[in-house]
């Protein structure tokens, strides 16, 4: 009868490592994933910093391109009003 008992609480026991070792195989897949899955992250977050960088410089350079080219047409306008004027006092 203790032979019994004694092997239940081992089969017990048996039954508790096999589950608690599962578990912890279980939790090791899953730091893997969450580690694959951060390091996806890592590079898709160092691409968009890239392309954010690379869209500010194109908007940065329109932006210069759009304020010259006002820039020359205020500048003809001006010419265009202030040489007939010259010319017609002179």
């Amino acid at each position: 009868n203790k032979v019994k008992e004694t092997q239940q609480q081992v089969d017990e026991v048996t039954g508790i490592m096999n589950n608690a070792i599962g578990q912890m195989l279980d939790n090791q897949q899953k730091v893997s994933d969450l580690q694959d899955k951060s390091e996806n992250m890592k590079q898709g977050a160092s691409q968009f910093k890239k392309k954010t960088n690379q869209v500010k410089r194109l908007m940065w350079c329109r932006n210069i391109k759009l304020t010259l080219i006002i820039i020359a047409i205020v500048l003809i306008l001006i010419a265009v009003i202030v040489v007939p004027i010259v010319v017609h006092f002179t």
